[in-house]
Formats: C-alpha cells, structure tokens, sequence
C-alpha cells in the first residue's frame, strides 16, 4: 500500500489528477481495486488530491488555453467520472463574457473562411462546445462591421 502512495504522490505532485485517473494509474502499476480505493481515499484525506481543484483546474486550462465551449467542457469532466452537476455548476461559475470573448476569437480566426465555408465554421464551433444562438450572434456581429 505504502509503494503505491509513495508512486501516487509523485505522480500527482506533477499536475492535479481526478480519482478516475489515479484509479487507472494504479491498476496499470498492477495494484488491485481495493489498493486503489484505499489509496485514492488517504490522498484525499490528505487533501494530496482533490476533485475540487482538478474540476477548477481543468475549467481554467480548457476555458483559457484550449478554447472550449462550456458543453464541450461538461462533457470532458464527466468522461473524467466528475458527476454532471458538479460540472455544470464549474462551468456555470465562468463568466458569460469570457465565454462570449474567446468565442469571438474564433470566429475573428475563422473569418478568412467566411463566407464560402460558413456551414464549415459553424460546425468547428459546435464542435469546439459553443451553443448555436451565440455561434450565429457571434457571426452576425463579425458581417455587420
């Protein structure tokens, strides 16, 4: 039990990680199921991990640095088995504005495949996580200027 704290540490010391992911890394270094819960369970009462901080952390990078929509971001967090209301209220507590502004980023970026490839870009952004209504606002707003 102590070998898989001692690995866990040091893996979790290079970036925040969710319970999910420590389960698999466990397993991967060939502990059992029970080796996992008990560790993953001590690290949190160690407050070594937290689902808290990995939820705001992965917010914060997917918002800033990757440039996703708030649905894309939910849906990243429940693959990561963060239940849909925490990941909701996550995303609920990024500004509408942040959202809006990266969102008129892309569309300035796209802008060059407009209006050829309008349908081309509309798709990328919906992909990306962004609600239609604030993709076609966004759109509008970059062809009346």
């Amino acid at each position: 039990m102590e070998e898989w704290l001692d690995r866990l540490r040091k893996w979790c010391s290079m970036q925040e990680r969710c319970a999910l992911d420590a389960r698999k890394k466990i397993i991967q270094w060939g502990g059992s199921e029970d080796e996992a819960e008990q560790a993953i369970r001590r690290m949190m009462k160690e407050d070594f991990m937290s689902e808290e901080r990995y939820i705001q952390g992965y917010v914060r990078a997917h918002v800033e640095y990757k440039k996703w929509g708030p649905y894309r971001v939910v849906a990243g967090l429940r693959s990561k088995g963060i239940p849909t209301s925490q990941a909701q209220i996550a995303v609920d507590a990024v500004s509408r504005e942040v959202v809006l502004d990266t969102l008129n980023e892309l569309v300035q970026r796209r802008a060059a495949e407009l209006p050829d490839r309008r349908d081309r870009v509309i798709r990328f952004l919906i992909n990306k996580g962004y609600n239609l209504q604030d993709i076609l606002a966004s759109l509008a707003a970059l062809g009346s200027r």
